[in-house]
């Protein structure tokens, strides 16, 4: 996999001049810019052992964590819970049954105004 042109530019840049801290911070920028963390890591690991390339690492290996958690996406509380709505629609069905059954029983068996005269 390729990097963009600039990154490539900026690599070349860092290689020729290797112990210019400068060159390896605007690397860094491109690589942040265009997202190619892994790209510039195996440059960087192609030199390992060499303290530039394993301070670099370590400075990549940061900045890929840092965007990715900064880009993550949180879920909604929402899709925890499937048909959330759905089910407290029917909680609330299953409630007015429950209460309109009740009302009807006792409806049922509350005394008449012709009964209660009597004869």
């Amino acid at each position: 996999m390729d990097a963009p042109d600039p990154v490539v530019a900026a690599w070349d840049q860092a290689v020729a001049n290797w112990d210019d801290p400068a060159r390896h911070d605007a690397l860094l920028a491109q690589v942040a810019t265009f997202s190619c963390f892994a790209w510039a890591a195996a440059r960087y690991r192609e030199r390992a052992g060499d303290p530039v390339a394993d301070k670099a690492l370590e400075r990549l290996r940061k900045a890929a964590t840092a965007t990715m958690l900064a880009t993550a996406t949180v879920r909604k509380d929402e899709e925890k819970v499937p048909y959330r709505n759905a089910i407290l629609i029917l909680i609330a069905l299953v409630i007015l049954i429950a209460v309109g059954m009740i009302y009807a029983k006792a409806r049922d068996h509350a005394p008449r105004a012709e009964e209660a005269e009597g004869p």
